[in-house]
C-alpha cells in the first residue's frame, strides 16, 4: 500500500476532505490509518506544540521558527514506527499534515529569501536524513480562494482535536496575513517536488468548488497515481 498526506491552510476545508476519504476507503473496503499531524494530545513534544499554538511560549514572531520546526519534527519522529508499521502491514496511510507544512509554516515567519532556503535545507535533513521519517508517495496541497479561508477563520472553530487550545485561539489561525504568506511558501514548495500536487479548490471565477467536486480532483489523483 501508499503513504499519503493532504495538506492546506488553515480554514481550506482540509478536514471535510478528509472526512470524505475515509468514509469512501471504508466503503471500498481499503485498509488505511490515519493520523492528524501535529499530535497535540501525545507526548512531550505534542504538549509543546498545543503550548506553542497557545501562545504560551509568545506570539508566532517571538518563536525562533527553527525552535519551533525542531518541536513539529520531534512529533513526527515520535510517530514514525508507528507509520512504517502500518505500511508494512500494507495499510494505506493517510496523514493530515507532514513535512510540507512544517516548512511553510516556519518559512512564512522569514523575510529573506536566503534565510527561508536554509530552513528548508534544515527542515529536509533534520526530519527525512537525520530523524529518517517514512516519505509520502503523493502529497496534494489544497489550494482555495483566500477569501474561503479568511471566512472560515472568523468563524468560531471547533472540534475534537481542538481541546489543546483550552478555550484560546490558535496563534496561527489568528492571524491572517500570516496564512497568506504560509500559501506562498506552499506554493513554492509543490514546485519543488515532483510528489507534491496542487489541487485547484476554484473554477476561474475565484469561486470555491462545492465539497463533492473538490473530493472528486483528490480522488482523480489518486487514481492517477494508482494509490486506489
Amino acid at each position: 500500500m501508499s503513504f499519503i498526506v493532504i495538506e492546506g491552510l488553515d480554514g481550506s476545508g482540509k478536514s471535510t476532505q478528509l472526512k470524505l476519504l475515509k468514509d469512501y476507503l471504508t466503503q471500498q473496503e481499503v485498509a488505511y490509518q490515519y493520523l492528524h499531524f501535529p499530535r497535540t494530545e501525545e507526548g512531550i513534544f505534542g504538549e509543546l506544540v498545543a503550548r506553542f499554538l497557545r501562545g504560551d511560549l509568545g506570539n508566532i514572531d517571538q518563536v525562533n521558527p527553527y525552535l519551533v520546526g525542531l518541536i513539529y519534527a520531534g512529533d513526527r519522529e515520535h510517530a514514525k514506527n508507528q507509520i512504517t508499521q502500518w505500511m508494512n502491514e500494507g495499510y494505506l496511510v493517510v496523514v493530515d499534515r507532514y513535512v510540507h507544512s512544517n516548512i511553510a509554516f516556519q518559512g512564512a515567519k522569514l523575510n529573506s529569501q536566503p534565510e527561508k532556503t536554509a530552513l528548508r535545507k534544515w527542515l529536509i535533513e533534520l526530519e527525512y536524513e537525520y530523524f529518517k521519517i517514512p516519505k509520502p508517495g503523493l502529497s496534494l496541497f489544497l489550494d482555495v480562494p483566500f477569501d474561503f479561508t479568511s471566512r472560515s477563520l472568523g468563524n468560531q472553530r471547533a472540534g475534537d482535536d481542538r481541546g489543546y487550545l483550552q478555550g484560546k485561539q490558535d496563534i496561527h489561525e489568528a492571524d491572517l496575513s500570516f496564512q497568506e504568506k504560509v500559501r506562498q511558501e506552499y506554493l513554492e514548495l509543490v514546485q519543488m517536488d515532483a510528489d507534491f500536487e496542487l489541487l485547484k479548490c476554484y473554477n476561474p471565477q475565484m469561486q470555491m468548488l462545492a465539497p463533492h467536486e473538490i473530493f472528486q480532483l483528490i480522488l482523480n489523483q489518486l487514481t492517477l497515481k494508482q494509490i486506489i
